[in-house]
């Protein structure tokens, strides 16, 4: 006898079946399998933020630890107000050059989204990005003043390992310097004119983020302020954010050795962005177990 809610096999005569669903209206059966499949769309049962999604989709993360760290992530740069203030987001995660090129805010393989093309020696791992300090750069292909808002932008980047060598990364157009660069001996942040960089004295793994606005130039070390400058002068020219090594005038040069395990380009970012940044990268680093 035909059944209209069947609690059987769901075979052909049940308008509703609790089975296989060959024939209902109403199935428990293969679209609840494709939502955990690969646990791209659901982690733990909770539905993924579409743009973290997206990034894990192209970076084939299929790790759930890195997956849930992601979303983690993109949600809290979001809630943040932090989100759309970013033009590329490296976060250096699934252990391969072809993972750590991802552009989390633009996922797309395209170097119109930022992503990175990786030169000469590195070693990609769990921990990151590590360039050999001889040949080794990554083009982000974020042009200043034309990605970036003129004489209003932020880097970051989240360095594990101290540099050897005198290498730097970011850009410098022979007046201005907008990048970092640290070793043993000394951090020289630039965010302005040549004379105008900072110096740390005692130089230190950790999470760095230079901002400039118009006049102004700021450095903050694991969310706390490092330095500060006024009445800068930064000379403008449009040149390529390159990480593992300083783009000068458009060469590649001063090779560094940090690994890399976050960057960030984007718009200019107050004390209050820096912190609320500086927490929500270091919660990442400490899921992924590669927090210093």
């Amino acid at each position: 006898m035909a059944n209209s809610n069947g609690w059987g096999d769901g075979s052909a005569n049940n308008a509703i079946g609790w089975g296989q669903g060959a024939n209902n209206a109403v199935s428990w059966g293969s679209s609840h399998a494709t939502s955990l499949s690969g646990l791209t769309n659901i982690v733990g049962g909770v539905p993924l933020d579409v743009d973290a999604s997206a990034f894990i989709t192209a970076a084939a993360i299929t790790d759930a630890t890195q997956q849930t760290a992601i979303d983690t992530l993109v949600t809290g740069l979001k809630t943040d107000g932090l989100w759309t203030k970013m033009k590329a987001i490296y976060p250096f995660v699934g252990g391969t050059a072809t993972s750590h090129k991802f552009n989390l805010k633009d996922p797309r393989d395209l170097d119109a989204a930022f992503r990175l093309v990786f030169n000469g020696g590195w070693t990609h791992s769990s921990t990151g990005a590590l360039p050999n300090g001889t040949n080794a750069y990554a083009d982000t292909k974020v042009i200043n003043n034309i990605n970036l808002t003129d004489k209003q932008s932020h880097f970051s980047a989240y360095l594990r390992t101290l540099n050897v060598g005198l290498g730097w990364f970011g850009y410098y157009n022979g007046n201005s310097v907008f990048g970092l660069q640290q070793n043993a001996a000394v951090s020289n942040i630039g965010v302005g004119t040549n004379n105008l960089s900072a110096y740390i004295a005692t130089p230190s793994i950790g999470y760095y983020i230079g901002s400039t606005n118009i006049t102004t130039g700021n450095v903050y070390k694991n969310g706390a302020s490092a330095y500060n400058v006024t009445g800068i002068n930064i000379v403008t020219q449009n040149l390529n954010f390159y990480l593992g090594g300083l783009n000068v005038n458009g060469t590649p040069n001063f090779y560094d050795t940090h690994q890399y395990a976050m960057s960030t380009l984007g718009d200019s970012l107050n004390a209050t962005d820096a912190g609320k940044l500086n927490t929500r990268v270091q919660a990442f680093q400490t899921t992924l177990s590669r927090q210093v």
